[in-house]
């Protein structure tokens, strides 16, 4: 079998020379939604908006950080890509078109059903309320409105809005500079006030097996070269599980087995 040059086919597909990066935020879409899953900036597994964006005539760090984050605050508020930590460990970007997918399987709890059984903490279960009653608030915003908080350790606030992402009841509407400082302020929303409209009932037509199958699909096209384990710890899933999905998929032509010396890897061409 021909040798796979995983080094160019990287380069070309996550867009890391200087003649294939981003210019306009039309462009960044497009990347998001080839790519399915996108970190903001650097991820060793995952390809980066960073990374992907041209910012070589910018004379300091700071100056190409915000035309980073200008182009994520346009596809968050813009609602042309999801935003948030759905993925436990790592925040990332999804395309709009892979949404339905994870919903599928990660679809949106009751939030009163996860307080009540312990599951949510009291300031987890606040701050949603607040949001579920609002329009996108930042984080500043939450605090003033929930006047308790503003009492309550940095530490409880931050673990409620990590619990909220991760049970995929919020998400980052976008990120606002104020006053020129160099930090962006989180803009949050509830999930299911974010989600553009068709998102839900495409997501409800589906079937489990279809959404893991297609989630695997990406993956191996997005990560370029990857393997069954990666899968399991990146998706959380039960590695039997993902083990009969990729044998399917291989018979079915969806994504390639390749072997070449002593490396055995997944890999998928074209998408």
């Amino acid at each position: 079998m021909k040798k796979i040059n995983v080094r160019e086919i990287k380069r070309k597909r996550w867009l890391l020379s200087e003649n294939l990066q981003i210019l306009r935020i039309e462009e960044a879409q497009c990347f998001v939604q080839r790519m399915g899953i996108v970190s903001i900036f650097s991820d060793k597994i995952l390809p980066s908006l960073a990374s992907a964006i041209y910012t070589n005539e910018l004379p300091t760090q700071f100056e190409a950080d915000q035309r980073v984050w200008d182009f994520a605050h346009a596809l968050m508020s813009e609602k042309k890509s999801y935003y948030g930590r759905l993925l436990k460990s790592r925040n990332v970007l999804i395309s709009i078109k892979l949404l339905p997918y994870f919903l599928r399987l990660w679809p949106i709890p009751d939030y009163k059903r996860l307080y009540r059984s312990g599951r949510l903490s009291t300031t987890a279960a606040s701050i949603m309320e607040l949001l579920l009653d609002s329009k996108p608030l930042m984080t500043i915003q939450i605090k003033d409105r929930l006047k308790y908080l503003k009492k309550s350790s940095k530490k409880i606030f931050e673990r409620a809005l990590k619990e909220l992402q991760e049970n995929f009841l919020i998400c980052c509407a976008g990120k606002i500079a104020h006053c020129k400082c160099r930090w962006r302020f989180s803009l949050w929303s509830s999930t299911q006030d974010w989600i553009p409209q068709g998102v839900q009932s495409r997501a409800h037509a589906l079937s489990q097996a279809e959404a893991m199958d297609t989630l695997i699909e990406k993956f191996v096209y997005t990560t370029i070269k990857t393997d069954e384990k990666a899968i399991v710890r990146f998706f959380k899933w039960p590695l039997d599980e993902v083990r009969t999905r990729i044998e399917l998929l291989i018979e079915k032509g969806r994504i390639l087995r390749y072997h070449y010396g002593r490396e055995t890897f997944l890999f998928k061409d074209d998408m």
